[in-house]
């Protein structure tokens, strides 16, 4: 046995241990191990190796850097939340358009006093008693125009998803 092979042989377990640490695949220190030491031996009988057990620990590097990028090509690039896009795909971004044309067509056919109380209520967030106060309407009235507003809505927007932008009558919202 040479004097590098021994030297190798007496840290092996301190190198198994670095190498096992280091070796985010898992279950391929022996191997990687193996394949260092093999590599010290090719490399003294090229030229003299100053500090073998040293070099020892750089070749196990390279070798587990090397099998870490491998991997890596091989899974394909990474996605991760830095590169995936935060906006919305193109089909969202249609269906929300739809259900926003759904909406509005909904809004516009109700009576203009119920649609002033669900706006109010509903977008500028005003109490029903503020909303009751303005439009000179008891707070009773104002719970009645909200609940059919909500009831209407409710009812043009699962008609107007399930059967088309149109809703119950058929009408276009938009040109395609």
């Amino acid at each position: 046995m040479t004097l590098i092979v021994l030297q190798l042989e007496q840290q092996r377990h301190r190198l198994l241990s670095y190498i096992s640490r280091r070796d985010r695949l898992g279950g391929q220190a022996e191997d990687i191990l193996q394949e260092v030491m093999l590599k010290v031996l090719e490399q003294s009988r090229k030229q003299e190796i100053g500090n073998p057990i040293a070099y020892a620990y750089r070749v196990a590097d390279s070798i587990i850097y090397s099998n870490a990028d491998r991997a890596q090509r091989e899974a394909g690039p990474p996605v991760s939340d830095d590169i995936a896009s935060r906006e919305p795909l193109a089909d969202e971004v249609l269906q929300h358009r739809e259900r926003v044309a759904v909406f509005e067509q909904a809004l516009y056919r109700l009576t203009p006093l119920q649609r002033r109380v669900f706006i109010l209520r509903r977008f500028d967030g005003r109490s029903r008693t503020e909303i009751a106060a303005e439009l000179g309407l008891s707070v009773e009235a104002v719970k009645k125009h909200l609940v059919r507003a909500m009831a209407e809505l409710t009812g043009a927007m699962d008609e107007g998803l399930n059967g088309g932008v149109g809703g119950a009558n058929g009408e276009a919202g938009h040109d395609r």
